[in-house]
């Protein structure tokens, strides 16, 4: 049973929350996707643990991330103008480079370059990698960036990202748990040419039954499924604290999943970033993909599962759809299906209500870990995956096969799904 107290605290983000404290000095934060920034741009509105940043490409390829507001008097540089490789503030044309340094403050009239290279503008270090653009908001200088999955340049990737209005940790258990796929993604499931040859196996109706384990990096999490001819279904997943979900899709190749990357705004939003990988572009499953079959749907990659309404008009439901056999009458992606049923349970979750079963145990779990993070902290530990380790983090992927009922699964080499 979750208290109230363990409630806020893996929950609350904003201001100097505990956990958004941990996440911000451990852990390099996604914040959007590499193809959304490019140089010309107007700025980039961001919000991270319910604070206000922009970020911009310069004209030499490099990702500025600084404070919102101008560093003279305080206008939103939201508004302002890329010019090279600095953003110039529209209210008295002062202009920050991508690095942070103040290049012009034509307001001053006297030692003007003496002047600029006294003013501190609040900036924080950027890395991109796997599509994903990554700030380090840490006390520290940046430490190094942990070995991803889906960071090769040579794989192929498609990537989209929605503005989820409901907790993080919503968002996070939904990639976690396994067992909701089979209910609430069924008509998508049953639409899914690039899944049917799996669709019994992937998502049976019935709850599996799981195996976890604490890891250096977070959590790995396998979901058993009986296929009823003498063998059973495993689909692990890799969880990489507190970000990350790798999952399989439908392949037992180390070098093809699905990703989920969770990233708090505040208290009451966050950004999902959905990706796929994969060693050809056919592996790396699109926006039309993940879509339903609904031809007046155009997918925007850069609000993929905005809402169409709220509670009064049931998030846009149709039950119309439901009568006509759509399971749950979201038809237009499982990522709305996710966003939706995340946010019918209100801003923030109370989890001191909940009747936990079985199948939870892997969402059980991940709450354990972060609040046992949580009280390491206050002695000096660093939680799992921390950058600051002086171990390199390297997350595995995702990986799915099927073994002899009664053999352990923790041996790739067992026969894999499709053979």
């Amino acid at each position: 049973m979750v208290t109230k107290a363990e409630n806020e605290l893996m929950t609350l983000v904003d201001g100097d929350a505990p956990l958004g404290r941990l996440m911000k000095e451990n852990y390099w934060v996604p914040f959007a996707m590499s193809s959304s920034i490019a140089h010309g741009d107007a700025p980039l509105p961001v919000r991270l643990f319910g604070e206000n940043y922009v970020a911009f490409r310069g004209e030499n390829g490099e990702i500025g991330f600084l404070d919102e507001l101008c560093p003279h008097r305080r206008a939103s540089l939201v508004l302002g103008r890329v010019e090279g490789d600095c953003v110039r503030c529209i209210y008295h044309g002062w202009a920050i480079h991508s690095s942070g340094k103040v290049v012009d403050a034509p307001t001053q009239t006297t030692r003007k370059e003496a002047f600029a290279n006294a003013i501190a503008v609040t900036h924080f270090p950027v890395h991109e990698a796997g599509g994903l653009v990554w700030v380090w908001l840490g006390s520290d200088e940046r430490p190094p960036f942990p070995e991803l999955p889906f960071q090769d340049e040579d794989l192929h990737r498609f990537w989209c990202v929605s503005r989820i209005p409901c907790n993080w940790l919503q968002g996070l258990e939904g990639t976690i748990d396994s067992v909701h796929a089979g209910n609430l993604h069924r008509t998508w499931i049953e639409l899914s040419a690039s899944l049917a040859e799996h669709a019994n196996m992937n998502f049976a109706l019935e709850a599996p039954t799981y195996e976890t384990e604490l890891t250096p990096h977070g959590l790995r999490a396998a979901a058993l499924r009986a296929t009823g001819d003498g063998r059973t279904y495993v689909r692990v997943t890799e969880h990489f604290m507190p970000f990350v979900t790798v999952i399989p899709v439908g392949a037992t190749a180390k070098r093809t999943g699905s990703i989920f990357v969770v990233t708090p705004v505040d208290d009451t939003n966050y950004l999902l970033f959905f990706g796929t990988f994969g060693e050809t572009p056919h592996s790396a499953v699109d926006l039309d993909q993940i879509a339903m079959q609904d031809p007046s749907y155009v997918p925007d990659p850069l609000n993929y599962a905005g809402l169409r309404g709220d509670r009064l008009n049931a998030w846009g439901q149709d039950r119309q759809l439901m009568e006509e056999g759509h399971f749950t009458g979201i038809g237009r992606s499982l990522l709305e299906e996710d966003a939706i049923v995340q946010t019918s349970m209100g801003p923030i979750l109370d989890r001191t209500k909940e009747s936990l079963s079985s199948s939870d145990v892997a969402v059980a779990l991940t709450r354990r870990m972060i609040l046992d993070a949580l009280e390491g902290a206050e002695r000096g530990e660093l939680p799992p995956g921390s950058a600051r380790s002086s171990e390199p983090v390297c997350v595995p992927n995702g990986y799915e096969l099927l073994v002899d009922d009664g053999q352990s699964w923790g041996d790739l080499a067992k026969e894999p799904v499709g053979s």
